[in-house]
């Protein structure tokens, strides 16, 4: 079997939770990571948000401020090696 991650995103408001759960049942086969760009986006060094922009110390309190999207996916593949990941954004 392949251990290449898939990777699911749909537009907000789609029900896209209600999918994700569907395959969250599955947790012997299937690991499911919500959202898994979201710290490196808000928090990180790499952040693409401005919502925290001028607030360095909620960013540091996250315990996600040095997360960038290398270190995201390569969480993913590391995790991959366990179990097919499907990924949700």
């Amino acid at each position: 079997m392949s251990q290449k991650p898939i990777f699911v995103a749909t537009h907000p408001r789609a029900c896209s939770t209600a999918f994700e759960r569907v395959f969250m049942t599955q947790r012997d086969t299937i690991q499911c990571v919500h959202e898994p760009f979201g710290d490196a986006f808000y928090y990180g060094p790499e952040r693409l948000s401005k919502r925290f922009a001028d607030d360095e110390q909620t960013r540091i309190e996250s315990g996600f401020s040095q997360s960038t999207f290398k270190t995201v996916l390569d969480r993913i593949e590391r995790e991959a090696s366990e179990v097919r990941p499907f990924l949700c954004e």
